[in-house]
């Protein structure tokens, strides 16, 4: 008999890839992308699906010619399985668990590798849906993001984190799979509707609000120029924002969140659960400013950000062109709760552990909080309310 005993294992993983600022990433004359996927120099032609977002594929027609003479151009190094497949964009892919099944068959059926490419070009919902069933085939694909919205670019597409909906919950089910590298291409943001454009904007407000104070307070004195789709600003406000978000990453040294309180997610209890109030008619952009606004103003209400701190967001926001308030908020539950309020244990049950949500102290600061005064958080709403209401006026 072997007495009791224990294996301590412990395993040492380092996870690099490269974020990529370019233009024209399908042209012939640009090699990034066959660069990218030939980092490891592995002397070999590499094979790849590819998937485009269909926003994307409405907005530029030419998109699937422009990617197979990419791959014609470059047929010494990189080859397609097949034609790339377009596939629905918005929220919709991620609300239906579904559609991870086919997608899993079709990088089967295509006889990728685990040293094969999914080439993902799209916003930040079809990243998600194709990067999850990526990561679950085989155990993870190698995956190449090419985000087009500059929320994607600025922070969804840049991070480790892949999931859909499910029962109701934002996120519910997902994975960590870290991408093989992340090329943010400027000329797709050229093509973004106006409404995408300025909700795309609250991802850089986020991180300035708890991490850099000069670049919120830059992002309040630019807020004109950005609702006029100045080009060369919101490139550096996309690079900056993508910066701090990694840099966050960094510092927390957690990748796979297993540590309690993630200043990342500040905003995402309300934004997730408003979306899911709304069934996904509020956009993600939006539902994060109005995430924003809920924490930043439960914050003022407790002494934590000085009232004119709080007026320069709103002002920014409305600035924007943001929406200030939804109905949703107001709903109420059969127990008579406002549900926006069940985003917080439901938040604290996919994070795990106790409950922390990250508030802002004062701009370019942040404090993790286990217990959230239901009461002060409605004042909050109720204050936002009529804040809105205001404006209307």
């Amino acid at each position: 008999m072997i007495p009791d005993s224990q294996i301590q294992q412990n395993l040492n993983y380092s996870i690099e890839y490269p974020i990529i600022f370019t233009e024209g990433v399908f042209d012939p004359s640009n090699p990034v992308l066959a660069q990218a996927m030939d980092r490891l120099n592995e002397n070999r032609v590499h094979r790849a699906m590819v998937f485009i977002d269909s926003n994307v594929a409405d907005l530029l027609p030419q998109v699937t010619q422009h990617i197979t003479q990419y791959f014609e151009a470059y047929a010494n190094d990189i080859e397609l399985a097949e034609e790339p497949r377009v596939l629905p964009g918005g929220e919709g892919i991620k609300n239906d668990i579904e559609v991870i099944g086919p997608l899993a068959t079709a990088l089967a059926n295509a006889h990728l590798c685990r040293h094969s490419y999914v080439i993902v070009v799209g916003g930040g919902a079809v990243l998600d849906a194709i990067g999850f069933a990526a990561s679950v085939t085989h155990r993870g694909l190698r995956t190449i993001r090419i985000p087009t919205t500059i929320l994607a670019q600025s922070n969804a597409g840049v991070g480790v984190r892949t999931a859909v909906n499910y029962a109701g919950m934002k996120n519910a089910i997902g994975s960590f799979a870290p991408p093989f590298a992340v090329i943010n291409d400027w000329q797709f943001l050229h093509s973004l509707p106006d409404r995408e454009w300025m909700a795309g904007i609250t991802e850089a407000f986020r991180m300035g609000i708890i991490c850099d104070r000069d670049f919120f307070e830059d992002l309040c004195t630019l807020a004109g120029v950005l609702s006029q789709r100045n080009a060369e600003t919101i490139q550096k406000v996309v690079q900056h924002s993508a910066y701090l978000y990694l840099s966050r990453m960094s510092i927390q040294n957690d990748p796979f969140e297993t540590q309690v309180g993630q200043p990342l997610d500040f905003a995402y209890w309300g934004a997730h659960k408003l979306e899911i109030l709304s069934n996904c008619e509020i956009g993600h952009g939006e539902a994060v400013a109005m995430g924003i606004l809920i924490d930043c103003r439960y914050a003022t209400e407790r002494g934590w950000m000085p009232e004119e701190e709080f007026a320069k967001i709103h002002q920014a926001f409305s600035t924007l062109g943001l929406p200030l308030w939804f109905a949703e908020l107001e709903l109420v539950g059969a127990d008579g709760n406002l549900e926006i309020l069940q985003g917080l244990p439901e938040f604290q049950e996919q994070k795990g552990g106790p409950l922390s949500i990250t508030f802002p102290h004062g701009i370019g600061a942040f404090r993790n909080e286990s217990i959230v005064d239901l009461a002060v958080m409605e004042q909050a709403l109720n204050r936002l309310k009529a804040l809105a209401l205001e404006c209307v006026k």
